[in-house]
């Protein structure tokens, strides 16, 4: 993905690394509104009321989140207060149609199980998106995030217009590359991505939306 910039405190796991290069077409930026269900999940946008849900989720996985975040936090980040102002600067970027942040919730309880957001990023002179996803790892191995990548994959489609999709996965992380090739992804190449000042080699991956 070349020399990629961190934008914002992007959410990771050890069950997937992933990011993803999105083209938007500039007529679907707009004030788009999502509660997408699944057989098993849901997802809707994150809000101020989500602070404490996703304050514990960063908290239950800080230590495998941190080993492989692209920005470093700091301790307030991990406080409600500082969740607040992440949720406030996600509010704001989708407000000027450059991120859209969305929970993955389970259908039985309406637990927040995880985080998979679409943002904008300058790549190689080009604007693209990316969308970086997490799930909780008490919730690892259950398929959970397959469903939420194609329930992101319809709103993009389908909502947002976009037509392809670009997607990077760390070479051992076996786990996002299943779940990639699983929502029809094929890989095209190898780039390096920036974590946390460590430039790791990525496999790249594409799909055409139709």
């Amino acid at each position: 993905m070349g020399a990629v910039k961190a934008a914002d405190e992007k959410l990771m796991t050890n069950f997937t690394v992933v990011q993803h290069a999105i083209l938007l077409q500039p007529e679907t930026r707009m004030n788009i509104q999502m509660n997408n269900r699944g057989e098993r999940i849901y997802l809707r946008f994150l809000n101020m009321e989500d602070a404490a849900s996703l304050l514990d989720v960063q908290l239950r996985n800080r230590a495998v989140f941190e080993e492989i975040s692209a920005s470093e936090r700091s301790e307030t980040f991990y406080t409600l207060e500082g969740q607040v102002t992440l949720l406030e600067g996600w509010n704001k970027a989708r407000e000027e149609g450059k991120r859209y942040s969305f929970g993955i919730f389970l259908n039985t309880t309406n637990e927040l199980i995880g985080e998979i957001s679409l943002f904008e990023l300058e790549l190689d002179s080009t604007q693209k998106w990316i969308v970086g996803y997490v799930l909780d790892q008490a919730h690892n191995g259950k398929g959970y995030m397959s469903e939420a990548l194609g329930l992101a994959l319809n709103f993009a489609m389908n909502d947002a217009g976009i037509k392809r999709v670009e997607a990077g996965a760390l070479p051992d992380n076996a786990g996002s590359i299943r779940v990639l090739r699983k929502a029809g992804f094929q890989e095209m190449d190898r780039q390096n991505i920036k974590i946390r000042g460590i430039w790791k080699e990525h496999l790249m991956f594409a799909v055409d939306l139709r």
